[in-house]
C-alpha cells in the first residue's frame, strides 16, 4: 500500500497479500495466529466434500467481473 500503485489494479493474489499485511500489521503473535485461524477454518456449515475447485485464473476473473460492477455502479 505504501507504493502508491492503486490497489485494485493488483492481481488478485497480490491484492490479497496487501490486505492481509494490512489487518495483521502490529497485531500480536496471538492475535496474528488467532486470525489465521479465522481465515483459513471453513465455516462449519460448509459442504467441501466432492465440491470443484476453482483455478487461480477463474477466480481472477470472477474478482475482475465483480470490481468491473462495483466500479460501473460507483460512477453512475
Amino acid at each position: 500500500m505504501r507504493t502508491g500503485r492503486e490497489p485494485l489494479e493488483l492481481p488478485l493474489p497480490s491484492l490479497l497479500d496487501v490486505i492481509y499485511a494490512w489487518w495483521v500489521e502490529g497485531g500480536t503473535e496471538k492475535d496474528v495466529a488467532k486470525f489465521r485461524t479465522a481465515l483459513e477454518t471453513p465455516p462449519a456449515s460448509a459442504e467441501l466434500e466432492g465440491r470443484e475447485e476453482w483455478s487461480d485464473e477463474e477466480t481472477d476473473e470472477s474478482f475482475a467481473a465483480a470490481m468491473g460492477g462495483m466500479q460501473r455502479a460507483a460512477s453512475r
